[in-house]
């Protein structure tokens, strides 16, 4: 795919790859040609955030059950003639097409207790004028984080993969809220966090909602618990 063939309103995930650490987020698509394609700026009402020369930047849109991923693109800030200010990236290829839902998968079958956080309502918008100063990342994530308001409540971990989970639980959530929760495993406590994508709703099943989840941040040892979770299942397949 051709990034001027990316729909305008809809939503692009960016996924910003910082020395160890690993971060996803999604922004409203607002421009597109050729060359280059602009979103709702990453931001607080305390700033924009700032790439670095040295951030891997990949990006992933989703239409009609179909991915595209652009990796290793050019990231930077836009102004436009009003004053306002756009995230940018730019890349020389066009999209490579791929099946996310093909992802290794295995199934935990767990009651868990888990956080949700919902947009708080009558939230001040961001504010993107060319006043707007830019911010560290790691402060950006942190005022974006104000933003919701968080609740425990009972869930229940159906399946985890290698960039998200299923959930279902009994309280109704939107895409755009975020669920997080801990593990605890052979490898220490893991801990993910992940925004909702996907919503389905069955009031025939023990839990009335399943969510279909996108992490933006998991601890350290994820991976490796991960990695250590997929050779068991792969082992136990060879035995049988």
């Amino acid at each position: 795919m051709r990034l001027e063939d990316i729909k305008i309103g809809s939503i692009l995930e960016i996924v910003i790859k910082r020395g160890a650490s690993e971060y996803k987020t999604n922004s409203k698509i607002e421009y597109s040609d050729a060359k280059m394609i602009g979103v709702t700026p990453i931001a607080s009402e305390h700033g924009l955030f700032r790439f670095t020369e040295d951030d891997s930047v990949d990006l992933i849109y989703h239409e009609d059950e179909k991915y595209w991923k652009w990796e290793n693109v050019k990231a930077g800030l836009a102004r436009r003639r009003d004053g306002s200010r756009l995230h940018v990236f730019s890349s020389m290829f066009d999209g490579k097409s791929f099946n996310r839902r093909t992802q290794f998968r295995f199934e935990i079958g767990e009651v868990i207790r888990m956080r949700y956080e919902k947009i708080k309502e009558n939230r001040e918008e961001p504010a993107v004028n060319g006043n707007t100063p830019e911010a560290d990342l790691d402060n950006i994530f942190l005022m974006l984080n104000e933003q919701y308001e968080e609740i425990e409540c009972k869930g229940y971990l159906k399946d985890l993969s290698e960039g998200g989970a299923s959930v279902e639980s009994d309280v109704k959530l939107s895409r755009g809220d975020f669920i997080s929760f801990s593990i605890d495993s052979e490898v220490g406590t893991v801990m993910v966090r992940g925004v909702v994508l996907r919503v389905i709703e069955d009031k025939r099943g023990y839990f009335d909602y399943t969510y279909g989840v996108s992490f933006v941040e998991t601890s350290k040892n994820y991976m490796r618990y991960f990695y250590l979770q997929q050779r068991k299942q792969l082992y136990e397949n060879n035995d049988t």
